[in-house]
């Protein structure tokens, strides 16, 4: 299974060698030329234009041995080639991609389990919610947001602001994933877009909120563990249409490599 992907694509060793190869140097790009990294109120904060999506996408397309590689090479080499050297190597940072690369394979897997699209959609609603109630109170309740050895104020239009584009983020994700998945329906994909953003949905909450600021606590001070898991909570209102956009445009893109065209997921 390690050495498979999802979508039943037929590859030769050498051809999935080949493409490890080619997403290893894509992602690199993606994650460290074309990203926001290090800024300077959130240095562990790091928004990538398809860094992640491609990672996922490997795992499901290649196998989750094949992802792993993927998201923990980038990284690695991403650091030691194109980083500033504004901090040390942080191996807690490469762990995170790592992991994304290899559980989405089993994630994707298990939502076999799963067929009514409609509750996919309520679990993944309730969750939001809560996460953007969680986060609103959490602002609200909280003048400061501690970071190292000192805080960060955050403004009353701060307060307004980040809870309302998250409301807003949260509508297109529905709206988004609805529409794509009458849009693209007659085409019997492998995987249904509502399936993707369910699935990114909870890859992002068990990877990259849950276990990513788990990791970025070890390395960045739990001090600071509040402001990053907010961080977090925020992008991942992002990352969610972002991705499953991406990987429904590599799944079109990559249709002819598999075995069968009907919808299975």
């Amino acid at each position: 299974m390690i050495l498979r992907g999802l979508l039943g694509a037929r590859l030769t060793a050498i051809q999935r060698i080949c493409i490890t190869g080619l997403f290893i140097a894509i992602v690199t790009i993606l994650q460290k030329v074309l990203a926001v990294n290090y800024i300077p109120v959130v240095p562990f904060l790091r928004i990538s234009l398809g860094g992640p999506a491609l990672i996922i996408f490997s795992s499901i397309f290649l196998g989750p041995l094949y992802g792993l590689i993927i998201g923990a090479a980038s990284d690695v080499i991403g650091y030691f080639l194109l980083d500033p050297k504004m901090m040390g190597f942080l191996p807690q940072i490469t762990a995170i991609y790592a992991v994304l690369g290899f559980v989405s394979f089993f994630i994707f897997w298990l939502l076999k389990l799963i067929k009514n699209k409609t509750v996919m959609l309520i679990i993944e609603g309730s969750v939001f919610v809560g996460l953007l109630v969680f986060t609103t109170l959490y602002l609200f309740l909280n003048d400061n947001l501690q970071l190292y050895s000192s805080s960060y104020q955050l403004e009353l239009w701060q307060k307004i602001l980040i809870p309302s584009v998250m409301l807003i983020l949260l509508s297109f994700v529905f709206v988004f994933s609805i529409l794509f998945d009458k849009k693209f329906k007659d085409e019997k994909l492998p995987l249904s877009p509502i399936t993707i953003s369910f699935a990114c949905f909870i890859i992002e909450v068990l990877v990259m909120v849950l276990f990513g600021t788990l990791m970025k606590g070890f390395a960045f001070g739990f001090n600071t563990y509040p402001m990053i898991l907010i961080c977090q909570i925020i992008v991942m209102f992002i990352n969610i249409p972002l991705n499953t956009w991406l990987i429904i445009l590599l799944i079109r893109l990559t249709k002819r490599f598999y075995k069968d065209s009907g919808e299975k997921v």
